[in-house]
This record gives structure tokens, C-alpha cells and sequence, in this order.
């Protein structure tokens, strides 16, 4: 996993906003949106057995292990263009991605 200095920036600002520096960036893997698999991001405190932690200069990302098979090689960034502002998951092992970049299908045969 990557996350790109824009996607820091970000995610320390909304720290900041919280004012909570306990805070780590959960990502996970929910079955739905228009291609089949969704992504889905909330902030959180706990970290679960067997759960992934990643680190880039002092933010922290937590994914479960099942999720962390589709994200596995992916980078994280956050862009703000004309169509808003948001997370973008560049995943390598999305076979599709509908139009606004939430959902996916996947290359691989795993389950959720």
C-alpha cells in the first residue's frame, strides 16, 4: 500500500479537525456499488487482531486482512479537480471501476 503526499496532507488535516492524533484511516472492502465490491473509509482507534497497519510520516492505515487482499498493491491519493474532492484507490487488482472511482470488480476470486 502507498499513500501518495497529497493523500497525508489530507488525512492529517482531517486529524486535525478531530483533534484526536489517536486516529488511523481504516479502509475496507464491502460488497455493493454499481461494479460489486465498494470502498469504504472511517476513522478509527482500534486496531484488530490480525488487522494490516501501513505508516507514511505519522499517519497510520489499517485494513482487515480480508480487505487487504483486494487493496494489496494499491495507492491511495486524494484529489480536488472540477468533480470534487476524494480518496482515489489507484488498485491494481480491479478488473473494472465504475465512472466515480467507489466501486470495483475484481480480478481475483476471493469473496466478502
Amino acid at each position: 500500500m502507498e499513500l501518495t503526499e497529497a493523500a497525508v496532507k489530507k488525512i492529517k488535516s482531517l486529524i486535525e479537525e478531530e483533534k484526536d492524533t489517536e486516529l488511523k484511516l481504516r479502509i475496507f472492502i464491502t460488497g455493493g456499488g454499481c461494479s460489486g465490491f465498494q470502498y469504504n473509509f472511517a476513522f478509527d482507534k482500534q486496531i484488530e487482531q490480525g488487522d494490516i497497519l501501513y505508516e507514511k510520516d505519522e499517519v497510520f492505515l489499517v485494513i482487515d486482512p480480508q480487505s487487504h487482499m483486494y487493496l494489496k498493491g494499491s495507492q491511495i491519493d486524494y484529489e480536488e479537480n472540477l468533480e470534487g474532492a476524494r480518496f482515489v484507490i489507484n488498485n491494481p487488482n480491479a478488473g473494472s471501476t465504475c465512472s466515480c472511482g467507489s466501486s470495483f470488480s475484481a480480478n481475483c476470486s476471493h469473496e466478502i
